[in-house]
């Protein structure tokens, strides 16, 4: 094949320039491929796992309409061992937690909600699972444990919730004054939204005017 004088120059030139960067073009090529097969991989194994738990979910469910504790405490169990990345692990705490609380099972209701409190994937579920189990402490008479939870933080859409559950806290060991600033700061934020429940605002509102109103 016959070159000119200019084409020998540029075909030149490109070998040069491929002998000088070709095999970090190539090695940059392999690395998005790769990235490529891994994030396709790894959406093919969360969307297998997401399946995989759903179906456990579907036997915790019949489970749980059956009023079967042990059998919704073996299925949350198997999700939250192999599925814990699955959004269905703080579901199913969630679930078991109230089977257990209403079979009278108070030790894996608080085993149910801790696991989901400090280990549930989607931020709800594990916001939901603290206000439940300061309730849950109060109950016992674990003040120290139920001001431990309350005290750390839950998303924006919670923090009424968690503030009342502190004001909750104080009354229960009679410190009514601490209880009234609680849930005034509770009811500031839960009276301005309009998608809260009027029997959550007004359950607030009793509370509040026992320990002297706003």
């Amino acid at each position: 094949m016959h070159f000119n004088l200019e084409e020998q120059e540029q075909l030149a030139e490109f070998k040069a320039w491929w002998k000088q960067y070709g095999k970090w073009l190539i090695a940059g090529v392999a690395s998005a491929l790769l990235i490529y097969a891994l994030y396709a991989g790894w959406g093919w194994w969360t969307n297998r796992q997401s399946e995989n738990a759903s179906k456990l979910y579907d036997t915790l469910l019949v489970s749980a309409q059956k009023q079967d504790a042990a059998g919704v405490l073996r299925a949350a169990a198997d999700i939250q061992d192999q599925f814990s990345s699955t959004s269905y692990a703080g579901m199913a705490g969630l679930v078991a937690a109230q089977v257990a609380n209403a079979a009278g099972d108070m030790v894996n209701t608080e085993k149910q909600l801790r696991w989901t409190a400090d280990k549930a994937k989607s931020e709800a579920h594990a916001d939901l699972a603290k206000v439940r189990l300061i309730s849950l402490l109060i109950d016992k008479g674990d003040f120290a444990g139920a001001d431990k939870v309350a005290s750390g933080s839950v998303s924006k859409p919670f923090m009424p919730l968690l503030l009342e559950r502190r004001g909750d806290i104080q009354l229960a060991q009679q410190k009514n004054a601490e209880a009234r600033k609680a849930y005034q700061e509770a009811w500031e934020l839960l009276s301005k939204n309009k998608e809260v429940p009027d029997e959550a605002k007004r359950l607030l509102k009793v509370k509040l005017d026992a320990v002297g109103g706003l």
